[in-house]
């Protein structure tokens, strides 16, 4: 099959975050990965791109410079753009499966690109699908993805739906960055170990608190500081905020609506000295409600997130924070995968340490 009749016959499927050049260029790369596209064809010109996908001029173009790029065509004196082979050292297809809201996120993107990287660099087709967080939204995207020949799927995300469906599928599957999945669904690399709590409670012991206040969305979370505060004197409960009836379900503006709503009603006795935010959005919706009744950081409350991506723009001021580097955990967990693909078996999971950053809004 020649590209251009690839390129007519793909169909783009709207998911609400995937653009279409996104979308062509995954497939491209696949067909070319599994040979379905010949190595040595003509690759179409810009302007016959334009045509046959409707895409405006820059976005052709992008589209055959990100080929490039990934080393899937390039460009021959007096011939053009043509495809180059890889279906003879292609050794099989990984899949990324990440949640859609979480794909304009840095952390998860950049993973997602660092992943990308290496696998492609050691000869496995890569490509990421969505789905969503929403357990009564389309998972049609993720189950025909599945259909696909996979290998490996590494899901961002052990939602219960997600679990299900890779069950389901039978492909092998390893969960990563996100929620702990059940034990018998498969091996979860984790990203925030105990380490990094209890340098978080050696530093909360130290600076006398005497009580933390822990903050999670939706009781979602699977990371507790709890034991680690315990050991040290330190006392903890939880505080849950819920997107709610009309929270923006699916939406980082509403997650930061609802947190906002939560922390703005709440009555000023009841705002606690320490606050541990395990999501940064939620984080981002409770410092405005504190800065809007006139609750100053650090001297009234103190503020502690996972990650401070979103916070920034809010609160300029550094906050403490654990932050994790997505190009030193993308390399450990494309090391793992190309593990688990090329032996056969599930060796011992990576320790993917994050970062403790210690910022205006818990000094020591």
């Amino acid at each position: 099959m020649s590209v251009k009749e690839a390129i007519r016959n793909f169909v783009f499927k709207p998911n609400g975050t995937t653009t279409l050049v996104d979308a062509l260029c995954s497939f491209i790369m696949e067909e070319i990965a599994f040979g379905r596209i010949k190595g040595g064809d003509r690759f179409p010109t810009i302007a016959e791109i334009c045509e046959a996908t409707g895409l405006t001029f820059g976005r052709a173009r992008r589209l055959t410079e990100r080929l490039a790029r990934e080393g899937y065509v390039c460009s021959r004196p007096h011939i053009g753009t043509v495809v180059l082979s890889r279906a003879s050292t292609i050794r099989g297809r990984v899949l990324f499966a990440l949640p859609a809201e979480d794909t304009c996120r840095f952390h998860p993107s950049q993973l997602a690109h660092v992943l990308g990287h290496r696998l492609t660099a050691a000869g496995y087709a890569f490509s990421v699908a969505t789905f969503p967080l929403d357990p009564k939204g389309d998972f049609s995207y993720l189950k025909s993805e599945l259909l696909r020949a996979t290998d490996l799927v590494v899901a961002a995300r052990a939602t219960p739906q997600v679990q299900k469906l890779l069950a389901e599928s039978g492909v092998r599957h390893v969960f990563a960055y996100g929620d702990k999945p059940k034990a018998e669904t498969g091996p979860w690399v984790r990203f925030a170990p105990e380490d990094a709590l209890s340098h978080f409670a050696d530093h909360c012991a130290k600076a006398g608190v005497k009580h933390v206040v822990q903050v999670r969305f939706e009781v979602n979370e699977s990371l507790d500081a709890g034991p680690a505060l315990a050991e040290r004197g330190v006392e903890s409960s939880w505080l849950t905020v819920s997107r709610g009836e009309k929270g923006g379900r699916g939406r980082f503006d509403g997650v930061v609506q609802c947190a906002y709503e939560t922390f703005a009603a709440m009555p000023r006795s009841d705002v606690n000295e320490l606050f541990l935010f395990w999501n940064s959005f939620v984080a981002q919706g409770a410092i405005i409600a504190f800065l809007a009744n006139g609750i100053r950081l650090p001297e009234d409350v103190k503020v502690v997130s996972f990650s401070d991506v979103g916070v920034g723009p809010v609160y300029t001021k550094s906050i403490t924070s654990f932050e994790l580097d997505p190009v030193e955990a993308g390399e450990a967990l494309s090391d793992y995968v190309i593990a688990v693909l090329s032996q056969g078996r599930i060796p011992p999971t990576p320790k993917i340490e994050p970062i403790y950053v210690i910022g205006s809004t818990f000094p020591f």
